[in-house]
């Protein structure tokens, strides 16, 4: 027997309204998948204080501690991860937010390559497409590849709109499964190569004060796992890398 398909939904609603009803939908749509929704509300998610311990020493370093770390190991051990959030203000909700800081160690050394996700946002009047943007570009840095972004309106409650979100919310679903199914490896994009090639230069730069990044970036060559990168490409890669690499690290004009 197969076993079961994992997915998490991290929600970042206040409170169990219209997201997450949605994903509470797209959970009974198929019973046969482990399907686990993380109301940040009902959680234990401090705020962050700023003070970069996980990025130079660590993630095990940060002072805080709650719920952080059981939210990690549901992603790490989900086949993918659903990144829920209404719009508020034309952006993320705080709770996501703060759940984006609390892992923001994750941009500087990813490990989620070969895991799916996909943005879930919903609105009342605009802005949909900015949560979305935001969490799809956010959580790429941190390895996941994404399926196209779902973004639903729910300002008028009608029948006729109910019946639009659940087709949409299905249908977005169904692709994020059968991504998963397809098991393709993954292939790094142009960007993610330059971002690969900062990130490694800095880490030896910043080797004392960052030895977290520097650990985890000093055996690895071309990208974040073994691959092979065409080499014209790769080539182009490292020379963009260092062009942006010297205008980060070149000193103010007098």
């Amino acid at each position: 027997m197969d076993e079961k398909l994992k997915i998490v939904a991290i929600c970042g609603s206040p409170h169990r309204g219209n997201t997450y009803n949605i994903l509470s939908m797209l959970e009974q749509s198929n019973p046969e998948i482990d399907f686990k929704i993380l109301m940040l509300s009902e959680l234990d998610l401090q705020d962050c204080t700023g003070c970069y311990s996980c990025v130079n020493n660590g993630e095990d370093s940060c002072p805080l501690k709650d719920d952080r770390d059981m939210i990690i190991d549901q992603m790490k051990n989900a086949d993918a991860t659903i990144f829920a959030s209404p719009t508020y203000a034309r952006a993320i909700s705080a709770l996501m937010k703060k759940f984006v800081e609390r892992t923001s160690f994750f941009a500087h050394r990813p490990i989620f390559f070969g895991k799916h996700a996909m943005a879930l946002t919903t609105c009342a009047g605009f802005g949909a497409d900015l949560t979305s943007k935001y969490l799809t570009e956010n959580f790429t840095q941190c390895g996941f590849k994404f399926v196209p972004s779902v973004e639903l309106m729910v300002a008028r409650k009608t029948e006729d709109e109910t019946d639009r979100n659940r087709k949409q919310a299905t249908e977005a679903y169904a692709k994020l499964i059968t991504a998963i199914k397809a098991k393709e490896q993954f292939k790094p994009s142009f960007a993610q190569l330059v971002y690969f090639n900062i990130f490694k230069s800095i880490s030896g730069l910043n080797k004392l004060k960052g030895w977290a990044d520097y650990e985890f970036y000093k055996e690895k060559k071309d990208f974040y796992y073994d691959v092979k990168i065409p080499y014209l490409k790769n080539k182009l890669a490292k020379w963009i890398a260092g062009k942006e690499l010297k205008k980060m690290t070149a000193k103010p004009s007098t």
